[in-house]
């Protein structure tokens, strides 16, 4: 990085980037990281915007369902590794004591979990941002849509999949398309919790591109994982918007 001349080296490290087994198996971990907190994110901020829509939620309700959003990754990650650390952590004894886990082991030594704590925090630290949107868009439909459909004799279900969902989607597409963009790109949680241990288990494409970046000081080979990362990101967008309104067409 200090010298002066730069040698061009055309489609080097993307070659090296597809040649590398272990760019598949993070691309692998960065998909079910990816997918399986938008999926939890989205579920969760709309059961919660759907409870403090309800007349009888107070203020103090919602302003606690924000704390998680609020509170720094860094906070976070520090209680995360307290209450799953091997000795003392609450979450390990328990486990501990059920037999799910050996004496004195953490959760995130063990591959199968460590990567499910990783999305279950993410989830919950996420999630008051779709709660927000999918709220704000609940109190612009028209209440008479409900006070008809229950005239008509619909019960409380019928009436969400036929007046609510439809109103949703559009707020769905956009949430989407940005939960997908924010956390395939995030960095923070996984590198403080596991440090993408153990053994690569739960290291994505961020943490890829900061070892080689920070870690082994190869800026080219992190900038050609990120063009990677970007294109693939753009693809599946592009594919998802063009379905999505296609469908609604």
């Amino acid at each position: 990085m200090l010298k002066k001349d730069f040698n061009f080296v055309g489609l080097r490290n993307y070659k090296n980037i597809f040649s590398n087994p272990k760019f598949f198996q993070y691309a692998k971990n960065t998909l079910i990281w990816t997918v399986a907190s938008v999926i939890g994110q989205l579920a969760l901020g709309l059961g919660v915007a759907l409870i403090i829509n309800n007349k009888y939620a107070g203020t103090g309700l919602r302003s606690f369902l924000l704390i998680p959003y609020v509170v720094p990754a860094v906070v976070i990650a520090l209680v995360t590794k307290w209450i799953t650390n091997g000795d003392y952590g609450i979450i390990s004894c328990g486990l501990q004591t059920a037999g799910l886990l050996q004496h004195c082991q953490s959760p995130l030594a063990v591959p199968g979990s460590s990567m499910a704590i990783l999305v279950i925090v993410n989830i919950w630290r996420s999630f008051p941002f779709p709660m927000l949107i999918y709220w704000a868009t609940l109190k612009g439909i028209n209440k008479e849509m409900y006070e008809a459909a229950s005239v008509d004799g619909a019960n409380a279900v019928q009436s969400f999949f036929r007046i609510t969902v439809p109103h949703l989607k559009d707020t769905t597409i956009v949430l989407v398309v940005l939960r997908i963009v924010w956390t395939a790109t995030y960095f923070d949680l996984p590198w403080l919790i596991t440090g993408g241990g153990p053994a690569g288990t739960t290291t994505h494409l961020p943490i890829m591109i900061y070892q080689a970046s920070f870690g082994t000081f190869q800026t080219g080979l992190a900038s050609s994982i990120s063009v990677v990362l970007g294109f693939c990101l753009f693809i599946f967008i592009v594919f998802y918007v063009r379905k999505s309104l296609s469908d609604e067409g």
